[in-house]
Order: C-alpha cells, then structure tokens, then sequence
C-alpha cells in the first residue's frame, strides 16, 4: 500500500467514525410534543414500572438496529440509577431492511408469555452480533430460550402463533401513527393530573431520535425530576 492511499484510507475511516458519532452519541431532545397517549402506552406493553415513578421513557426499537444496540446500556444504567423514579416501556418498531429485526421482537413476545422476556430483550441487543446476519437466527433464539431455563418447543411455536406476531404488528402500527420512521426513538414522558380531575391525564413528552448516551439520558432525566410535580 502506498503512503497516499494510507493517507486517503486513514480519511476516509475519520470520516466514517465522525459521520458515526454524529448519528450514534449527538442526538438532540427535540420541541416537547404532544402525542396520542392511547398510541404511545398500551395496557399490554412491554414495561419496567414502580407505579411511583415521574418519568416514563418509551422506546420504540429494533433490535437488529446498530443505534438501539448503542443506546442500550444507557438505558440500563438510568433504571437502575433512579429506580422506583423511572419507568421503562418497549414498543417494537422493526425496520423492514433488517431481515431478523421482525423475529427477534417475535422472539422477545415469545419469551413474554414464559415471563422472561427482558432476559431475552437484553439478551439480544447484547449479542446483536451473532445472530443480526444469520439465516437461521431462529435456531439461535431458541438457543438463548434454552439457557434462561424456558420450555423451548412452546417458545417457537409462539414465536409462529398469531398472538405474538400480531403483539409485534400493534406496536408497529401504533409507531407510524406517531410518524416514527427511525429507531431508536424515544419518548420522555410526564404525565400530570389535571387540576380537579383525578382521572384526567396530561401527557407532555420531549422526543428523542437516534442513540443517545447515558449522559443524555442522565440530564434529561433529571431535570424532569427536579420539576415541580
């Protein structure tokens, strides 16, 4: 290799790696925005909730995504940093160009009716390496199935079933309603009785889109907490 295509491919790789954080680490907290809260949470979402908590963040994800993979650890250190202050809800989102992302939020439903579906969500975006190009990665799910202790037959016969596929069809449909076209994004949710009413609820979020770091996470969440209830 000659000294000047060491000079244009060391460029091109800085350029790359650039381009890369921008999208992965520089993602910015978009205007708050009022969303259809009947969209945003369902009754049967996948969640981590205290019942006590102010803030709700909601990820719509693939978990074949690079990003989502990026900002997942983020997402793990904020809810065991502010437990019982911070609940956590999932919402499929799988992109039509990552061809496992739709099985593996399949695999996840699946895991849900054994009742250990974070296992299996962390599981994967924590492995996304070894199975995000495979042809068979049902083989390797089922695998992962085996060794959180689950009844592997019925985990990929649901996997097939129509409960699950439809779970994941829900919340896909309930994403591009809200007009998501990319994962992951997130919602930081507040929601606040209305004076008078103990029933009414008002939903203000902020909208995040791309990876964001723990540090994003820290500050959001924070100056939510540090708000008047």
């Amino acid at each position: 290799m000659t000294q000047e295509i060491k000079i244009l491919t060391g460029i091109a790789i800085v350029t790359v790696l650039l381009i890369g954080g921008a999208v992965f680490f520089l993602s910015k907290p978009e205007k708050p925005v009022l969303v259809d809260s009947s969209k945003l949470i369902k009754e049967d979402s996948l969640k981590i909730s205290s019942g006590s908590a102010k803030l709700t963040i909601v990820e719509f994800g693939d978990y074949q995504c690079p990003a989502c993979g990026l900002a997942h650890p983020g997402i793990k250190k904020a809810m065991a940093d502010y437990p019982g202050q911070v609940d956590f809800v999932f919402r499929h989102f799988p992109l039509a160009q990552h061809k496992n992302a739709e099985l593996a939020s399949q695999a996840v439903e699946a895991s849900n009716l054994q009742g250990k579906a974070w296992l299996m969500h962390d599981k994967l975006y924590e492995s996304q390496p070894e199975w995000e190009a495979e042809v068979n990665a049902l083989d390797i799910f089922k695998k992962y199935a085996g060794e959180f202790g689950m009844d592997v037959e019925k985990f990929a016969n649901d996997i097939a079933g129509d409960q699950v596929k439809q779970k994941v069809r829900n919340d896909l449909s309930d994403g591009l309603v809200l007009g998501i076209n990319s994962t992951p994004t997130f919602y930081f949710v507040t929601a606040k009785r209305t004076a008078g009413d103990s029933q009414a609820v008002d939903f203000n979020s902020e909208l995040y889109k791309g990876g964001i770091s723990y540090q994003d996470f820290k500050q959001a969440i924070e100056r939510v907490l540090k708000q008047p209830s």
